[in-house]
């Protein structure tokens, strides 16, 4: 498939302006009501629960779907990837001034795209290694690869595109969590009502209010606000609810709109996330285990980490 080189760019300039990476860094006192989760206990929780898919909507129609599998080593290695694929993404929607500004046109565009993520966890579970790859859904070169390695404190970060690179360096612990901003979350055990911590979000190319303070990195504060029945597969489910909102520093009122919001099983299985994009919420569903095998076979087909392979 041969795709204009304004498609390209377009595309790239899409997922660099929205792109992030998510990083629970900071920890906040939780006194009597257990810490957040760790590395650790999220990795163990994928290793239980290895293969886990998911339905994306918009405006209540679906325009995509995700998988992720977890596998390990002889080694002990852990391996999570993570497939996340739009068939019809409305990005004249999602993001109309990011659109505006990238000059698309007034009708509109529905891009097909598909975001792959690997991260790797040494023997210790501990993220030692990451990929994200973004690409347009049967053609084998990548519009663009984000590579990352954690080595002495630091995540080493490079981003390629084309002939353009772009490399920097960031303060990140071990015992951190980090995925990127497409890639869904499977798991969250251990919670209680009132939990707080933060989320760090940094994004290669700053929003404004960053491109400002000169920092690329935005503070998003996490809580269990409660509990909510939900309907999944067909039966109604008690669930955590943690919401995500904007740093009470950087806004006008503490109580912000959320950012994005999980529904949480007591087990620790996220049933139900939502992300605040534009002036709409991006929804993930969680599917029935039969479903996800169905999503595995095309997983197993997607593009392997090595560059340069064909792929349906």
């Amino acid at each position: 498939m041969i795709f204009s080189r304004w498609y390209a760019v377009m595309v790239v300039g899409f997922w660099l302006a929205t792109m992030g990476w998510l990083i629970r860094d900071k920890i906040l006192p939780t006194f009597l009501l257990g810490s957040p989760p760790k590395s650790q206990e999220i990795v163990d929780a994928y290793q239980q629960d290895r293969l886990v898919g998911w339905k994306i909507l918009w405006r209540e129609r679906e325009i995509g779907w995700a998988v992720s599998k977890t596998t390990v080593s002889d080694e002990q290695v852990t391996e999570l990837r993570h497939l996340v694929r739009f068939r019809e993404l409305p990005v004249h929607e999602i993001f109309p001034v990011v659109w505006q500004a990238l000059g698309g046109p007034d009708t509109g565009l529905k891009m097909r795209l598909e975001v792959e993520t690997t991260l790797f966890f040494d023997p210790l579970k501990r993220l030692s290694s990451f990929q994200t790859r973004l690409r347009t859904p049967g053609v084998s070169e990548s519009l663009a690869i984000v590579r990352g390695t954690v080595d002495k404190g630091q995540i080493q970060l490079v981003l390629q595109s084309g002939s353009f690179m772009y490399s920097t360096e960031l303060p990140f612990r071990n015992d951190a969590i980090l995925t990127d901003s497409f890639s869904p979350q499977a798991s969250l055990p251990g919670l209680r009502e009132g939990q707080q911590w933060t989320v760090e979000i940094y994004s290669p190319v700053p929003l404004p209010h960053q491109a400002v303070s000169g920092n690329p990195i935005d503070v998003i504060h996490a809580k269990v606000e409660g509990r909510d029945m939900i309907l999944w597969e067909g039966s109604r489910r008690p669930c955590w609810v943690v919401v995500y909102r904007n740093d009470p520093a950087q806004t006008v009122s503490a109580h912000s709109s959320p950012r994005g919001r999980l529904w949480v099983e007591p087990s620790g299985r996220v049933l139900r996330q939502e992300a605040k994009v534009g002036d709409g919420y991006l929804v993930l569903v969680r599917l029935s285990d039969a479903q996800a095998k169905t999503l595995a076979q095309r997983l197993e087909k997607a593009q392997p980490a090595e560059e340069g392979r064909s792929h349906d």
